[in-house]
């Protein structure tokens, strides 16, 4: 068994080795994204109904987190690891001949500082190390802790130990709230004309087909159908919304069946314009990542030192969060007299540098030499 000096040490190497590996790919990920982005007025609709007051829905997380994990595992396969698709494991979990190396793929929005000032949210499937459990504001005693799916270690059968090490690659990315709330407004005003129309087209039919009069098919089409927070007329109407402005070879069949008189086409047709202006006014925004950040996880072997840093999440005694503070490992410093940081930025915009500095005691950037902004 490996002493804790060794483990942060091997935590540090591959920290290093998948943190070059993407740095030297920020290029291609940037051109992946930008032919994502050429489809951008096509996921605009679902982006609008998916995203709710008060919260907008970032379909660029999963862009994001697609092309990185194409990368990665294009990249660290030449580098002799394996790919190996676990049940309970992170986005990504590679074999190698003395470890496993679990990332995870996390996204923040600049304007939310709390998932990424000082802090990364983990699952228990993308950790080792136990975090302590609050009760009514107070931690509650060892063992009573929140345990991962994930050991430090496996033991294989024929009886070689590979070590579990966990890393998060988070993106943080600018905030298009603000033109998703002006955008949204405008939808709900045209889902309100189109419900009217789907109710008026559909209670004929319903009233046909179930021998039922005009109040029942109404009561029918604005029942919730089980485990569903919506009414059927709702989903109904969000559907039609979906293949009215989605599947264009449609329209007219729509607009057919539909009964939409002339004003309503009119409206139709503004919101029509809003959506391609919506679209051309994010690609104005430059939605690539602001900054990529890699950070370490302790393996949980190393919990004498990191215990009070990981405390459970939002999710209660499912998630976590590291509290990585200075973030440096501490094993390494005491044993060695060394300080090296476990969060390191692979990536930033210079734009936005007084803005991060606000959200992090420290920026070091991976480079040739680690830099310390």
């Amino acid at each position: 068994m490996l002493n804790l000096v060794e483990i942060e040490t091997l935590e540090k190497e591959v920290l290093l080795k998948f943190g070059w590996i993407f740095k030297n790919s920020i290029e291609e990920f940037s051109t992946s994204v930008d032919i994502t982005l050429g489809y951008l007025d096509k996921i605009i609709l679902p982006t609008i109904i998916a995203s709710k007051i008060h919260k907008s829905y970032n379909p660029f997380s999963e862009i994001i987190e697609k092309y990185a994990l194409h990368i990665l595992v294009n990249k660290l396969e030449k580098e002799n690891y394996r790919l190996l698709p676990l049940g309970y494991s992170s986005d990504l979990t590679l074999e190698f001949k003395d470890h496993i190396l679990n990332i995870d793929i996390k996204t923040a929005n600049i304007d939310n500082p709390s998932d990424f000032r000082k802090t990364i949210p983990i699952g228990i499937n993308q950790m080792t190390h136990a975090a302590k459990l609050r009760l009514n504001r107070r931690f509650l005693p060892y063992p009573y802790y929140v345990y991962p799916t994930i050991p430090p270690f496996y033991r294989i059968p024929n009886g070689e130990v590979k070590w579990n090490l966990t890393y998060g690659l988070m993106f943080i990315y600018p905030s298009y709230k603000d033109l998703i709330d002006e955008i949204r407004k405008k939808y709900l005003k045209l889902f309100d004309f189109f419900k009217k129309n789907v109710e008026n087209s559909l209670i004929p039919i319903i009233m046909a087909n179930f021998k039922i009069n005009k109040e029942k098919a109404l009561e029918l089409l604005q029942k919730k159908p089980e485990k569903s927070p919506y009414a059927r007329n709702e989903l109904i109407t969000e559907s039609i919304l979906r293949g009215f402005f989605i599947h264009e070879h449609l329209k007219g069949e729509f607009l057919k069946n539909l009964n939409f008189n002339s004003e309503e086409i009119e409206n139709i047709e503004i919101f029509s314009n809003e959506l391609k202006k919506f679209s051309g006014d994010l690609r104005k925004r430059d939605l690539k990542p602001i900054a990529i950040i890699s950070i370490s996880l302790p393996n949980g072997l190393l919990k004498e030192k990191y215990i009070d840093k990981i405390v459970s999440g939002k999710s209660y005694a499912k998630s976590a969060r590291y509290h990585y503070e200075d973030g440096i490992y501490e094993y390494i410093k005491e044993k060695k007299n060394e300080e090296f940081p476990r969060v390191l930025f692979i990536d930033l915009n210079d734009t936005y540098l007084n803005k991060l500095k606000g959200y992090f005691d420290e920026i070091n950037i991976l480079d040739y030499k680690i830099k310390k902004l």
